[in-house]
């Protein structure tokens, strides 16, 4: 690789393949879960040549036994849900194509918006919709003024938000919904779908607030 592209391979959605090719995020997802495990990462790159990619992990010792049930208990308690109709708002392309693969890879049914002014529109044309997943901060209009428009015309949606940027707050700061994070693996994403539906509105609640 180039030195400038080998100076980017983690970043979230960053690739050299045309629109619609490359989701950007093979290299950030290793990268977050190396992090995540308390490890590093290591790459070098000599173009024409090849690359080497080396992960440092800390050893455990313990009992496998008990590592396996962990997983297996961990895995189980993600409820596995299917067939969604996803309204997904991000005005990146690369995010966007990136979001309605993994999506499509989870067996949910998605329509892009790159335009949250359009979202209204495509929410009465193209649905129905059980969930949105919007970006946070966005050209003409943010990710919470758009679901608060949304949610007068249908209160029962779930939403989660999507962001890259720590500062942007906890989900305290955006009514409670559910926020994630920034490179996402397949599994967070899953997890955090799992939660947004949950989160939602049942019609009991809509009849309390009335």
């Amino acid at each position: 690789m180039a030195p400038e592209v080998l100076e980017r391979v983690f970043e979230p959605f960053f690739t050299t393949k045309p629109v619609g090719k490359g989701t950007g995020l093979g290299l950030s997802q290793i990268f977050a879960f190396v992090r995540q495990s308390g490890g590093e990462i290591a790459i070098t790159s000599v173009e024409g040549k090849g690359t080497t990619v080396t992960l440092y992990l800390p050893r455990h010792v313990g009992v496998g036994g008990v590592a396996a049930k962990a997983d297996t208990a961990m895995a189980s308690a993600v409820p596995s849900i299917r067939g969604l109709g996803v309204l997904v708002v991000e005005d990146d392309p690369r995010v966007l194509n990136a979001t309605i693969g993994a999506l499509e890879e989870l067996k949910h049914r998605a329509v892009p918006c790159p335009d949250p002014l359009d979202a209204p529109r495509i929410l009465d044309d193209l649905g129905p919709f059980d969930l949105v997943i919007t970006d946070v901060l966005m050209p003409g209009q943010t990710g919470p003024e758009m679901i608060a428009g949304l949610l007068g015309r249908r209160p029962d949606l779930a939403v989660l938000f999507v962001t890259g940027y720590a500062g942007e707050g906890s989900a305290a700061d955006f009514g409670g919904r559910p926020v994630l994070r920034k490179p996402f693996t397949i599994a967070g994403l899953e997890r955090a779908i799992a939660d947004a539906i949950a989160d939602r509105p049942t019609p009991t609640d809509q009849l309390a607030a009335e």
